[in-house]
């Protein structure tokens, strides 16, 4: 903008920028840190799931003819194995456009979950080879 020759044909030219920015895009809440929560199974452990969350906040502009292009999926291997500390990575979030990958996000525990005593784990062990039922 700093090729034309007034204050005021920049300003215009600017404004005419900045308009069409708005007019074509939107930006998205993708997670917040530490208050976007995605609930894992767990497996062998006192509660049955657990919460993950992101240490940072991202957001995603994208041209709004891109919208219905637009996926984010939760990949991790699960159910996770019992005992969990707090901040450990458990899971990615990955967002992807027309199967590009944008952004790789790391899911952390958000508390410390401990593995059920021996019977318990027994128990369950043996009742996931009878019915399948984890």
């Amino acid at each position: 903008m700093s090729g034309f020759p007034s204050k005021n044909l920049r300003s215009s030219e600017s404004l005419k920028l900045l308009n069409w920015g708005f007019r074509n895009t939107n930006t998205f809440e993708v997670s917040k840190k530490d208050e976007t929560f995605f609930e894992l199974d767990t497996w062998l452990a006192k509660k049955r799931k657990i919460k993950a969350v992101s240490k940072d906040d991202y957001y995603i502009t994208i041209p709004k003819k891109d919208i219905r292009h637009l996926k984010v999926s939760l990949n991790y291997n699960g159910p996770i194995v019992a005992p969990i500390k707090k901040g450990k990575k458990i899971a990615d979030l990955v967002i992807t456009k027309k199967d590009e990958i944008i952004k790789t996000l790391p899911l952390y525990a958000s508390e410390d979950l401990k593995k059920v005593n021996f019977f318990k784990s027994l128990f369950t062990s043996i009742n996931y080879l009878i019915w399948g039922d984890v």
